[in-house]
């Protein structure tokens, strides 16, 4: 019985009841809840007896552990669609929907274990492909038999600051990487061509720079 719910009360609930909004509720007598504060919910406590609690968030700081169960997103943005990080009961997840994930700070492996390879291919259009991955593999434009790779634009947010590698999609087309020929060059000891798929070579997109360091090739025909 909610006093104020009806246009009067009767019995045990006028001698109980004081304030509209009150709450009647038995245990082994019949008890008062006050009415609670604006944006609270009425929920059952852990004594088993209806409580008031609040629904804006949680206080800052926490003074407890936050437990999320496994499968169990913590979501962020307008409506939890930006982004989110769970564990599924293997593995943990940082999922970014919108925009970057963005690191800012030093990163220290704790254990001695990488496992990052992200891969894309790419078709060279004019001499030119844009990055997107951290391992390109780059196809000759037209499916020709041979093409030269001029320049990979690493400049985009997100990407600019990699290190990437270049291998060729197929063995009968052979990629030829141009030093120097069209910005962002690919700064490197000469030109080297990608003639199997098993070839590799390393570039670093430096920060801030236009220009593709070579690191390192293999040629492993």
């Amino acid at each position: 019985m909610i006093a104020g719910a009806f246009s009067s009360t009767s019995g045990k609930a006028d001698t109980v009841l004081t304030t509209s909004g009150d709450v009647l509720y038995y245990t082994s007598s019949r008890q008062r809840l006050p009415i609670g504060s604006e944006g609270t919910v009425l929920t059952v406590s852990g004594s088993d007896l209806p409580a008031w609690e609040a629904t804006g968030g949680l206080s800052s700081p926490l003074t407890a552990d936050l437990v999320y169960n496994d499968d169990v997103e913590a979501q962020f943005g307008t409506g939890g669609s930006d982004s989110a990080i769970y564990h599924d009961g293997s593995n943990f997840y940082q999922k970014v929907t919108t925009g970057y994930g963005i690191f800012n700070g030093n990163f220290t492996m704790a254990a001695g274990k990488c496992m990052t390879n992200n891969k894309a291919t790419v078709t060279i259009a004019s001499g030119v492909i844009t990055g997107s991955s951290n391992t390109m593999i780059v196809d000759t434009e037209g499916a020709a038999s041979t093409d030269s790779l001029d320049s990979a634009n690493f400049t985009a947010a997100g990407v600019t600051g990699a290190y990437f590698t270049l291998s060729t999609a197929e063995d009968a087309r052979d990629v030829t990487v141009e030093d120097q020929s069209v910005s962002p060059f690919f700064l490197m000891d000469g030109d080297f061509t990608l003639d199997n798929t098993q070839d590799t070579i390393f570039f670093n997109a430096e920060n801030g720079f236009t220009h593709n360091y070579e690191i390192s090739r293999s040629s492993n025909a």
